[in-house]
This record gives C-alpha cells, structure tokens and sequence, in this order.
C-alpha cells in the first residue's frame, strides 16, 4: 500500500472562515466562562466560610475579593497562553495552507475534550494523530484506507474520505460487503 502526502494546498475560503470561527469563538466565550467560575467557586469558599465571616475585619473582605480577582488573572494568564499557541498555530496555518494525506487508520483514541485519528505517515514508522469530529472517528475503524485532508499546524482533520478501493484492488476490510476483518480474512462463523 502506497501512503501519500501532498503538502502546501492554498487554503479556500471556506477553511479560511472555518479558523477565524474557531478563533473568534473560543475568545468571545472565555471571559465569561471563566468569570462564571470564580464566580461559584468565591461564593462556595463564602459558603464554606459563613460561621467565621462574624470574626472578618473590613481588611479580611478585602482579601477575599483580591483573591478571587488574583485566581481569575492566574487562570485568564493561562488560557491566554494555550490561546496564543492555539493562534500561532492558526496562523502558520493560514501561510502554509493545508496536507492531504492518503494514508490508513492505525489508531484511535479519545480524550476529554476530544476524538483523535492515527494515521501511517509517510516516512518509515512515522505517524500523524489527527483530531476529528465525533461522527467521523466512529465511522472510521483502525485498519480503514482515507483519505483526509488536515491543517498541518493545527493537527485537525477538515475532511476525510473513504476509499474502498486502492489500484483496483478491494480494501480487504470492506470485502465481501464489509463481513472481513482488517487482515483480509473471512470470518465464519459455526452455528
């Protein structure tokens, strides 16, 4: 089987809105979020604390809200820097343009936030993980020949195509209207 990787496709326009939806999307919402947070955390540390709130002094109140404002600098600091990396990476994107890589499914993972595709890079044992839309990484076992076109910075898969068919030769995987298994290998079953 035959990996390859096109490099530096110019993006189109619809790719060009699909990064600035993700980069105005997640800097609108921050904020808030994280406002919202501290919000319930301060009033579930108040709640925690209401017996003693008699003993406070005006210097102790003070305190508290200054905490509560030095949290949410800490962790507002922190997006910052995961949303900098995030726009630097959107950015050498947007230069670079975008892979289309012919490749097969050689694993699958999941994380919190996240549904990854592992692909055969086209270097000996090289590898690209790709992160992809819940619907296409349970459409796609490991073993599957695609087609997926990604942003090569970003590691996220814009589309990914099947191809059942490679130099007229059947994937063994969906021979046989899709009964074999990923070696090509029929399986009867004895009943």
């Amino acid at each position: 089987m035959e990996i390859r990787l096109e490099e530096n496709i110019p993006l189109n326009d619809e790719d060009l809105k699909h990064i600035e939806t993700q980069e105005k999307g997640v800097k609108n919402v921050l904020p808030f979020v994280l406002g919202g947070s501290i919000s319930l955390l301060m009033a579930f540390t108040a709640l925690l604390l209401k017996d003693h709130f008699a003993d406070f002094k005006y210097y102790d109140y003070i305190l508290f809200v200054g905490a509560g404002f030095a949290m949410y600098g800490f962790c507002y600091c922190f997006a910052w820097l995961v949303m900098s990396y995030d726009s630097a990476n959107w950015k050498k994107d947007k230069a670079g343009g975008k892979n289309k890589l012919i490749s097969v499914v050689i694993n699958r993972d999941k994380t919190e936030h996240a549904e990854y595709l592992t692909f055969a890079g086209p270097d000996k044992n090289g590898k690209i993980r790709i992160r992809v839309k819940p619907e296409d990484y349970s459409r796609y076992p490991i073993g599957t020949k695609v087609a997926v076109i990604y942003l090569k910075f970003s590691k996220e898969a814009l589309a990914l195509k099947r191809f059942d068919y490679c130099e007229g030769v059947p994937n063994p995987i969906y021979a046989n209207g899709g009964h074999g298994n990923r070696h090509g290998i029929d399986i009867i079953s004895k009943t």
